[in-house]
């Protein structure tokens, strides 16, 4: 419960200005064979085929396989006035984001959100914070070659891929070359320091991916510090080609 009050109140704070009370996306539960469940929420007045954003969460050291669930049922108000649908699993410590049974799980989770009638599989754009956007920049690596075209852009939230290195995984920004990442970090992250984030910046610039660097220096770690920005992530994922 206080996840879902958390994203609520996100969700609030991204639609001051008139919008709050507008309907929330349908989210489905995707449970699957390994024990976890997933959330895939669909706008509610969808219409024709949607961008899909894959989010992945933040905190798996919360032990929680259905929190991409959670999350996915926080989230549905921001996804339905953003014009999106959003899939999100879940990871836990035994299986982690950067690791090889989370890759089967992503991809065996887009091939079932892809038969949804509402959900273009050919538009996709990975996402996410903390933990989570580690994991998404390793998953684009491990899974760019395969997704080719369908893959759009990345964008990500307080988040430094060196922690990848303390399991023995490392991140090539050459996975990235001619790829859009929007990359949002702030100056007061407890966890991860502005100055050491610019240099993964740099090494994705001399890579060639179309880096969108966002530094927000009185900004810290929580999603809390990022309802504007995350506001914006409809408008950058609708100019995606």
């Amino acid at each position: 419960m206080r996840m879902n009050r958390f994203f609520v109140k996100i969700c609030l704070g991204l639609l001051m200005g008139g919008a709050i009370g507008h309907a929330a996306s349908a989210v489905r539960a995707l449970p699957l064979p390994d024990g976890s469940t997933a959330g895939l929420a669909i706008p509610s007045k969808a219409h024709g085929k949607l961008p899909l954003v894959v989010w992945l969460h933040g905190g798996i050291g919360a032990n929680n396989p259905a929190k991409g669930l959670e999350a996915a049922r926080g989230f549905s108000v921001w996804t339905d006035t953003s014009g999106f649908a959003m899939l999100c699993p879940s990871a836990w410590p035994a299986s982690p984001w950067w690791s090889a049974s989370a890759r089967q799980r992503l991809e065996k989770l887009l091939v079932i959100a892809a038969k949804d009638p509402h959900v273009d599989g050919h538009r996709i754009v990975f996402a996410g914070t903390s933990d989570g956007g580690a994991g998404i920049l390793w998953l684009t690596q491990e899974l760019r070659p395969s997704l080719g075209k369908r893959l759009k852009g990345v964008a990500v939230w307080s988040c430094d891929p060196s922690v990848l290195q303390n399991y023995g995984v490392s991140l090539d920004p050459r996975a990235f070359a001619g790829l859009p990442v929007r990359w949002s970090q702030g100056g007061n992250d407890r966890l991860f320091p502005l100055e050491d984030v610019r240099q993964w910046w740099n090494r994705f610039i001399v890579a060639h991916a179309k880096l969108e660097s966002h530094p927000v220096l009185w900004a810290g770690h929580d999603l809390m510090d990022w309802q504007a920005d995350l506001g914006q992530l409809g408008a950058w994922v609708r100019k995606l080609r």
